[in-house]
């Protein structure tokens, strides 16, 4: 009976994954000419390699350099990005423009990016959004929004980025979270690109960098769907 039992229920319990996670569609791996965020240098490479040869210890005390990281992360983050179909920020060489993006990536939120541009004094919000998860898959373009902002907004946030010091910052996480939402902020303004990325900052330290991401989304002022953190 209990044999007949399992028999019955097995193909119950296949047919039901199959229908949870039919629409889920794994990360596709990309190129490193395709890395959305500067990449480690070998040089930095083979010395980390090196410390690894020396130590049985987590090389914690071998922090990574700004604005670069590991391939690993490279490839996370930017599989999400690409799948918004986003530009490269830091590639950008035109001055005439400024960018700043603030991407959110969670082990089961949906991705989405809010990316504000100013182009000889023209301001403009773009939100975006899809369907997969940041974590494991990626997903088609759900929502596609971009609106004319003022230039009192675009001030609003160049003030905030002064007042925390947002140059200064390191771009690696202090804090080891192994779950949560990353939080990715980048900046391509009079030619000087910064990027940033925490995990949770309202909760782990981080209070005045999450204050400007959250203002990010506050300038865009995009109602329908819009993520908040």
């Amino acid at each position: 009976m209990k044999n007949h039992l399992l028999t019955c229920i097995l193909p119950i319990f296949v047919l039901t994954s199959c229908d949870l996670f039919k629409s889920e569609v794994p990360a596709r791996t990309i190129s490193a000419e395709e890395y959305y965020f500067p990449s480690l240098s070998e040089s930095f490479k083979k010395a980390k390699n090196d410390y690894r040869k020396t130590t049985i210890e987590f090389p914690i005390n071998f922090p990574e350099p700004n604005d670069s990281i590991n391939d690993f992360v490279n490839q996370w983050f930017s599989q999400q990005l690409k799948n918004l179909k986003e530009p490269v920020i830091y590639k950008m060489k035109n001055k005439n423009k400024d960018v700043i993006r603030f991407t959110l990536i969670g082990s089961w939120s949906n991705p989405v990016s809010y990316r504000i541009e100013n182009k000889g004094g023209q301001i403009v919000g773009i939100y975006k959004k899809t369907d997969g998860h940041g974590g494991f898959s990626i997903g088609k373009i759900t929502d596609n929004k971009k609106k004319i902002l003022s230039k009192n907004s675009w001030e609003k946030i160049l003030h905030k980025i002064e007042s925390i010091k947002f140059w200064n910052i390191q771009t690696h996480d202090p804090n080891v979270v192994l779950d949560g939402e990353e939080w990715i902020l980048e900046a391509f303004i009079e030619g000087k690109y910064h990027f940033i990325t925490r995990n949770c900052p309202d909760y782990y330290g981080g209070k005045e960098y999450a204050e400007l991401c959250k203002l990010i989304i506050e300038v865009l002022d995009i109602k329908d769907d819009v993520h908040k953190p």
